[in-house]
């Protein structure tokens, strides 16, 4: 009996191992009790408000109904069948061959459907769908804990935040930015496209520009696949859907614990707060430019600025819950050995998620190394033009010599943003690649094999091979910069100091 409890809890070494809070792996240890059957509980505090205000900042709002009933694969074909055939089909939990279609058809069915006929038709299959009482469907509600917590809008404090004029506000948010990025970038192309003499400002321009519209024109496919969305496999725009991230959210344990990583919350907020502070310091008091172009810049700035910074704390959040619920289905695996086919889906369930997660982390580090790599380029050609060639006695504002401190404040400027895009994401996301994630779940479930279930194991090491969640060819960032700079020194000797001195950047 002692040997049993000892290899009860394989997800305590895992927990350590990247980094989560001490307090999970002490509820681990108690997990027996927690992941019993039948264990229903609510919650009796509302999640902090905070975090639905990083939400409305950050447009996610847009469904009219956030939470709904959640069933495993199985209990969904099988829903779905009935509704196609009209019968009363009922095989829950029940054994079938998957196809990657249907395999991720259950994503699009929980997040994407935005009439409320659909969310209430699901709400009203909770009575019936609990007396199936299937232990697949019961995972979709843990909570940090493994316990089982049916929660309402109401309940965790969202109703309040998500009203039926939601969809507008962030449709109207979103266009407002995207529009106010379009213009700058139209003035930007006015001015310095296709002229002699700026081509590094045009390069220095596009590499400040491009990281501010990732998350609006992210944020904007998401909406627009849920407004057209039909059963569909889910995909990277998934991600930034309301549904998707209240569910991920579950696991963190906001009601009591509050808001994780406050310090790189901080962090996410402060920093855009002072790059875009700094850049209005210097166009306004320092170059003295108080056309309505340059204070339109500066407000586009600051408002895309804070809505990144609140992208890249959710992205976070949504990485930890993913290494939470890791622990928690290992010790699920291990407490319901030999039954290969609840583990299968609940195994499924999570992989489906995270397939969804790791594409929007490839594709937004994708976009976003580049451009900071250009970013760096372009500034390091600024530091080595500007002051060999920098007319001395130039005025600034009325003030003699006072082109030395544009330069200066400029360059730290640039870097500070430079630096910015390039850290946030990649500590956000716990590196250039989060299959890390699934290749720890992967190897903690080889090793907690047991000689008395020795078919059980073999069907689960087989079902993990199948899932095709390699990791990511990483980003030769040799090939990026040599590719830049080699693009750079070949227009080097055609830059025009005076040019660049009137730059307005």
């Amino acid at each position: 009996m002692a040997g049993e409890e000892d290899k009860t809890f394989p997800s305590q070494q895992f927990c350590n191992e990247v980094s989560l809070p001490m307090l999970v792996n002490k509820i681990l240890k108690r997990q027996n009790g927690s992941l019993t059957e039948g264990t229903l509980t609510t919650p009796g505090e509302k999640w902090p408000h905070f975090i639905w205000l990083i939400m409305k900042i950050s447009a996610i709002f847009y469904h009219d109904k956030i939470v709904t009933d959640r069933k495993c694969l199985s209990c969904e074909t099988d829903d779905l069948e009935r509704l196609r055939h009209g019968g009363t089909r009922s095989n829950c939990g029940r054994n079938t061959e998957v196809s990657h279609a249907e395999e991720c058809l259950d994503v699009t069915l929980c997040y994407e459907y935005n009439t409320i006929d659909i969310a209430e038709k699901s709400v009203r299959s909770i009575s019936s769908h609990q007396k199936r009482h299937c232990k697949a469907c019961e995972t979709c509600w843990w909570d940090r804990y493994g316990r089982i917590v049916r929660y309402t809008e109401d309940s965790i404090g969202l109703k309040q935040w998500n009203h039926l004029g939601s969809w507008f506000v962030s449709m109207l948010t979103l266009a407002t930015v995207v529009s106010l990025l379009l213009y700058i970038a139209n003035i930007a192309i006015q001015k310095l496209f296709a002229r002699k003499g700026y081509l590094l400002s045009f390069m220095t321009y596009t590499a400040f520009l491009c990281p501010l519209t990732v998350f609006p024109i992210m944020n904007l496919c998401s909406k627009v696949r849920s407004a057209f969305s039909g059963q569909r496999i889910g995909i990277w725009a998934t991600t930034m859907n309301a549904r998707y991230l209240v569910q991920r959210l579950q696991f963190l344990d906001l009601s009591k614990q509050g808001l994780p990583a406050k310090f790189f919350l901080i962090i996410c907020l402060l920093w855009p707060i002072y790059c875009s502070s700094y850049r209005a310091i210097i166009l306004i008091a320092l170059k003295c430019q108080h056309d309505v172009d340059a204070q339109l810049l500066c407000l586009t700035v600051f408002i895309t600025e804070i809505i990144w910074g609140c992208f890249m704390y959710l992205l976070y959040l949504v990485r930890t819950s993913f290494q939470i619920q890791s622990c928690l289905v290992l010790d699920f695996i291990k407490k319901y050995e030999g039954h290969a086919e609840l583990c299968q889906s609940v195994i499924r369930r999570m992989v489906v998620d995270f397939k969804c997660f790791r594409r929007c982390v490839a594709l937004y580090l994708a976009v976003m190394i580049p451009i900071c790599a250009l970013g760096a380029s372009t500034s390091l050609t600024w530091q080595y033009t500007l002051p060999a060639r920098f007319p001395s006695g130039r005025y600034f504002c009325g003030h003699r010599d006072a082109g030395d401190r544009v330069f200066h404040h400029t360059n730290v400027m640039i870097w500070s943003e430079v630096t910015m895009f390039f850290v946030l994401g990649p500590f956000a996301f716990g590196g250039f690649d989060v299959t890390y994630i699934w290749d720890n779940f992967r190897i903690h479930t080889i090793f907690m094999q047991d000689k008395k279930f020795k078919k059980f194991w073999n069907e689960m090491i087989r079902v993990l091979e199948d899932y095709e969640i390699h990791a990511i060819p990483p980003i030769s960032f040799p090939w990026v910069l040599s590719i830049i700079s080699l693009y750079m020194a070949l227009h080097f000797d055609i830059l025009t100091p005076a040019h660049l001195a009137r730059e307005s950047y």
